[in-house]
């Protein structure tokens, strides 16, 4: 559930990613404008993430995640069937990136608050396959829905699993937390976070920051710059989902290893970091093969990192686990909001290959950071 309901909320910027040939022809959201639209939706994911945090340690893990996913659901809808002019993305992104300040904390409560510590980690690597899982509907949705019956469908389509799972939620998900009683929770969203952890956040803030603005690069422009590179728009969706579908396997078995006691730390992120570097040095050359060799490299590793992260994170700071995620996301979100709008001018201007090189370069140095972060976790 957990999963699912982060697929809601980052469905409506990694759909207009996957569908910017589309935008473009209908709507003339040219590569500059998707940027801004999309910096539009992590800037207000950035922030209302502290708020997120705040509310997520008082709510129910079952309210917060409706919540998230109601207002998820008024994005998609209003994406699928209000968006006459390209200055409307701007608007229901907007939305999008309020459900996505809340889907995290939340939902990485109730992952504390339900899974055991010894399948915890796994359990936060399922629920970040959920961004690629979103990448990977949003590269289906070109060649199935896009390039047949029209991009709306697509919203369309994620309105209704959106309406399902709201059901779902409803049914299946506790009332109550398993782990305190609501005072308890109360009471530790007024407490001071000892002076270490917040160092160690707000250094996980600062390498998920780079780290996230390279990744959600990936999001954005994968398709437009392979069709630079040679592929058709039906197989440069298709790639879109072959690196969605690393970066879906990637981030669980990562998990596996960590509560197997494999890696589980900021260092496992750092070399994450740097392979993923490398396959987008890869995707700069323009070359079909070595793109498409990087593009999976790139989004199974340079992208998958977050649930280990994640992991970490609520591992370090339990039992203040949805309000560390709200504070260490506002540096996802701020490399979000930054990183597409600062490369959709830099892809335009100069080029895809310089795009990717520094894209490459913002990777190297958030895992130059996660080995700083290493440190600092060693002393908690």
């Amino acid at each position: 559930m957990a999963g699912f309901t982060t697929i809601v909320a980052v469905l409506p910027v990694f759909l207009a990613g996957g569908l910017a040939i589309q935008l473009e022809a209908e709507l003339g959201a040219g590569t500059a404008i998707l940027g801004a639209a999309v910096a539009v939706y992590w800037g207000v994911s950035a922030l209302l993430s502290a708020l997120g945090g705040y509310l997520a340690q008082r709510l129910a893990p079952r309210s917060g995640m409706l919540l998230s996913v109601a207002i998820g659901l008024v994005a998609l809808l209003g994406l699928a069937y209000g968006t006459p002019h390209w200055a409307w993305l701007f608007v229901w992104l907007a939305i999008g990136g309020a459900a996505n300040a809340l889907a995290h904390p939340v939902s990485n409560g109730f992952i504390v608050d339900q899974v055991a510590v010894q399948r915890r980690a796994f359990a936060f690597g399922l629920k970040q396959a959920a961004i690629p899982a979103a990448t990977l509907t949003a590269g289906l949705s070109v060649p199935i829905l896009a390039l047949t019956v029209g991009w709306q469908w697509a919203y369309v389509g994620a309105a209704a699993g959106a309406v399902l799972l709201v059901v779902a939620l409803a049914l299946m998900v506790p009332h109550k937390s398993r782990s305190a009683a609501p005072e308890t929770r109360t009471h530790r969203v007024g407490a001071r976070l000892p002076r270490q952890l917040r160092t160690f956040l707000l250094a996980t803030a600062m390498v998920s920051g780079m780290g996230s603005a390279a990744g959600n690069t990936l999001g954005a422009f994968t398709v437009s710059t392979a069709v630079d590179s040679g592929f058709a728009p039906g197989g440069a969706g298709l790639l879109l989902g072959l690196g969605s579908l690393a970066g879906c396997l990637v981030r669980p078995l990562v998990g596996l290893a960590a509560d197997k006691g494999l890696g589980g730390s900021m260092t496992t992120v750092a070399l994450m970091l740097a392979t993923g570097a490398a396959g987008m040095l890869a995707m700069a050359t323009g070359e079909p093969t070595a793109f498409a060799a990087g593009c999976v490299l790139a989004f199974g590793f340079g992208w998958g990192w977050n649930g280990l992260m994640h992991y970490v994170i609520a591992h370090r700071s339990h039992p203040y686990a949805a309000q560390a995620t709200g504070i260490s996301q506002s540096g996802t979100y701020i490399g979000s909001t930054v990183g597409p709008f600062a490369f959709g001018f830099i892809f335009t201007s100069l080029g895809s290959t310089n795009g990717w090189i520094l894209a490459a370069v913002i990777a190297s140095l958030g895992a130059v950071g996660a080995l700083f972060a290493s440190r600092l976790e060693k002393q908690l």
